[in-house]
């Protein structure tokens, strides 16, 4: 898989699922790596440390895995005005997340949401806004 990475970028944009896939990728990709100092995260944050994205470069490949928390993938915002006291948050699903412009460019996106309850209501109230026809 490497070999297939090699000059490329492969980045993991979601939530909690997301990481844990690309963590577990990273473990099982390292395994293969003699050289283990050759396996780095690009601005030296530490993977156990929680931050909105990591990228681990493997030299040997000039590969990048990349990590970036986006739970809704589109961007989160203020409710409109006028809107039910319960409503805290909104989801504008004709705009990305705000960190997209990070993961543009990259030649293989794993995308990824856990988010069926929330637009299921499961968990909490839901409301959805309608204006000129639009989500």
């Amino acid at each position: 898989m490497l070999e297939r990475l090699s000059n490329r970028r492969l980045a993991f944009v979601g939530d909690s699922i997301g990481r844990n896939q690309w963590e577990s990728l990273l473990c099982l990709l390292s395994t293969v790596v003699t050289n283990k100092s050759s396996i780095y995260e690009v601005n030296r944050r530490l993977i156990t440390k929680p931050t909105g994205f990591l990228v681990f470069k493997f030299a040997e490949f000039n590969c990048t895995i990349e990590y970036y928390r986006a739970p809704y993938l589109v961007l989160q915002s203020r409710p409109p005005a006028g809107s039910p006291k319960q409503v805290r948050t909104t989801l504008k699903l004709d705009k990305m997340d705000w960190g997209s412009v990070k993961w543009k460019g990259a030649d293989l996106i794993v995308f990824n949401s856990g988010l069926r309850s929330y637009f299921t209501c499961d968990f909490a109230p839901c409301q959805f806004f309608y204006r000129n026809r639009n989500i």
